[in-house]
């Protein structure tokens, strides 16, 4: 059965990956700052435990994928001032044959996650 679009708060909980993989570390780079409904949606698939993510913008559009672990490389990693963000993802579909492993592929999900994650502290603050 095919993913269905799921309109969804960011106050969604991102499951773990069953699949993990050693993260990733980027390069400090520019954000994109996609936009939830311009950028991406989510998706879900009857039966499964986790929503996923589709692209539908730019050179990635149509890539699938869900994010795993989610967290920070420790202080002595420091770029800045600031912690490198580290996240594993597991690509669903890539009818495209992108570079999923490439380091623009991983910015850009790793923007959208960025994204995500400030929307979830805004909604959190706002009802507190």
């Amino acid at each position: 059965m095919p993913f269905v679009q799921k309109n969804l708060s960011t106050e969604t909980t991102l499951k773990k990956s069953k699949n993990q993989q050693t993260p990733k570390k980027p390069p400090t780079h520019k954000t994109t700052n996609p936009v939830h409904q311009e950028d991406y949606v989510f998706l879900e698939k009857p039966g499964e435990d986790f929503t996923a993510l589709k692209l539908i913008s730019g050179p990635f559009a149509s890539i699938v994928f869900k994010y795993g672990n989610v967290g920070f490389a420790p202080e002595s990693e420091a770029v800045g001032g600031a912690l490198p963000m580290r996240f594993d993802y597991t690509v669903i579909e890539n009818n495209i044959q992108a570079d999923t492993d490439s380091q623009e592929f991983i910015n850009h999900i790793g923007d959208v996650l960025v994204v995500l994650l400030e929307e979830q502290m805004k909604e959190k603050n706002e009802s507190a």
